[in-house]
């Protein structure tokens, strides 16, 4: 009999270790299962921010082409604007030149016409490139600017 009850209480030992075993597998098993979903929950937030990051990157760079471009438009037409100004200051110049050597009676005076012709030409296309080298140069200075403006917003 001491036998049976040796055997009982080894049994019941046995069982109470086994439901021990059984329920700090349980408890293991929910904590893994937290840690588990705590870890997808940041996986999750960490794909969200990085999608929002790529978002607002993609919007920076089409804003930045968007200055660039209204910026290159706006110089585009300040050179040409200069150039039609070139062209008509030219003109004018050409004609008064013509009508000048039309009344010269010497070859001084027709020589004096030339130069003064050729003078103010080159005067002229000496500021026009002047005009368009300031244009180039704010048209790169606002694109470079521009670029980084988006930049440090993106960052």
């Amino acid at each position: 009999m001491a036998q049976i009850a040796r055997n009982n209480e080894a049994e019941k030992a046995t069982n109470k270790t086994t439901d021990n075993v059984a329920e700090l597998g349980k408890r293991t098993a929910a904590k893994d299962t937290d840690v588990a979903r705590e870890a997808i929950d940041r996986t999750e937030g960490a794909a969200r921010r990085g999608f929002g990051y790529a978002q607002r990157t993609a919007g920076a760079a089409l804003e930045v082409e968007r200055a660039v471009t209204r910026r290159s438009a706006e110089g585009a037409t300040e050179v040409s604007q200069a150039f039609a100004e070139l062209v008509k200051e030219q003109a004018r110049a050409n004609v008064e030149a013509f009508q000048a050597l039309t009344r010269a009676v010497d070859w001084d005076q027709v020589s004096r016409i030339h130069s003064e012709l050729l003078r103010a030409s080159v005067e002229r296309a000496a500021e026009f490139t002047r005009r368009y080298f300031e244009v180039v140069q704010a048209v790169t200075a606002s694109a470079v600017s521009a670029t980084q403006e988006q930049a440090r917003k993106a960052a």
